[in-house]
């Protein structure tokens, strides 16, 4: 039976209205009125949504899955997979998921600001609160500039990068093979491959092959990120490259003691580093935050006494 016009508008209308409802509680308050036998506390705060799945913490064993995974299809309406996620394991943090309702279909696209990424959301994370430092990294790259993206992943800062700023070149390295196929999916998909080139393997051994030609390099992990800086340092140019530099530290003055460290290693290594800036990303716990350091760095002395050292 086809539906008439206004009756197709009324359907239309009555869709977005119960979306705009469920808009105005959280997902706990919602799953309460479904699992009224179960301690509100245990419920799921929210669940991180990436494309058309859905990934969803909860440690009570009394929370039936499939039923939670049908209330939060109901709760996001664009929501087709529902995952639980049980940790992330590992120096390349891999997702522990569990797939519990809906479309068996992992493989999706995620949209920022107008770019799309796919990956696999039951092998690979992405940090989505990450995004606007994103943006503000590929709107700070100049024209024309040579950026090495240390730590690429699927290209989330390469890409726009690329787009926006129109540098020369990005050479995004990435040690996950998984990574690293949607890398050079994703490049395509936003129709940079013919400025970001991928790389596979270990930044720490690939950045030096690339030789003294960054302008700008990003080095996007946190960690244990100041063990790469060494092979950061040698792409540096002559006369001095930006770098971008996260990491996690203790609340306080985590960050500065940080940025002490960075200086102080850059100085035993041949090199001058002047602060540009350093801002927060986001909490990571009650005891840590996620921090960005951008600071230029330029050789003290003569470059073959800088390689000798750094080697």
């Amino acid at each position: 039976m086809r539906l008439k016009s206004n009756e197709i508008v009324k359907h239309r209308f009555q869709g977005h209205s119960r979306m705009l409802a469920l808009r105005r509680t959280s997902l706990r308050e919602f799953l309460k009125s479904r699992f009224t036998n179960v301690d509100p506390s245990a419920l799921p705060k929210k669940a991180k949504i990436i494309g058309h799945v859905a990934l969803v913490r909860f440690q009570d064993e009394e929370i039936d899955p499939k039923e939670l995974g049908k209330a939060i299809l109901e709760f996001y309406p664009t929501v087709k997979t529902v995952l639980r996620l049980r940790g992330i394991v590992g120096k390349l943090r891999q997702p522990v998921v569990e797939f519990i309702y809906g479309d068996p279909n992992t493989e999706t696209i995620y949209k920022e600001y107008g770019y799309k990424f796919m990956l696999d959301v039951s092998k690979l994370m992405l940090c989505l609160g990450n995004s606007y430092e994103r943006l503000r990294t590929a709107k700070s790259v100049r024209s024309g500039e040579v950026v090495v993206d240390m730590f690429a992943g699927i290209g989330q800062f390469s890409i726009p990068c690329a787009v926006i700023s129109r540098p020369s070149k990005v050479y995004a390295i990435e040690i996950n093979e998984e990574a690293y196929r949607y890398l050079k999916i994703n490049t395509v998909l936003n129709n940079v491959e013919y400025v970001v080139e991928p790389m596979l393997g270990d930044c720490k051994e690939l950045t030096p092959t690339l030789g003294r030609i960054a302008d700008r390099i990003i080095m996007g992990f946190f960690g244990g990120t100041i063990e790469a800086l060494p092979a950061a340092l040698k792409a540096v140019k002559p006369e001095g490259t930006v770098i971008h530099f996260h990491e996690l530290v203790r609340r306080g003055n985590g960050k500065d003691e940080l940025w002490k460290e960075i200086s102080e290693l850059c100085h035993r290594l041949g090199y001058t580093s002047t602060l540009i800036g350093l801002r927060i990303v986001k909490s990571y716990s009650a005891t840590k935050e996620h921090v960005v350091i951008d600071f230029k760095v330029r050789p003290s002395c003569d470059l073959s006494a800088v390689t000798s050292n750094v080697a």
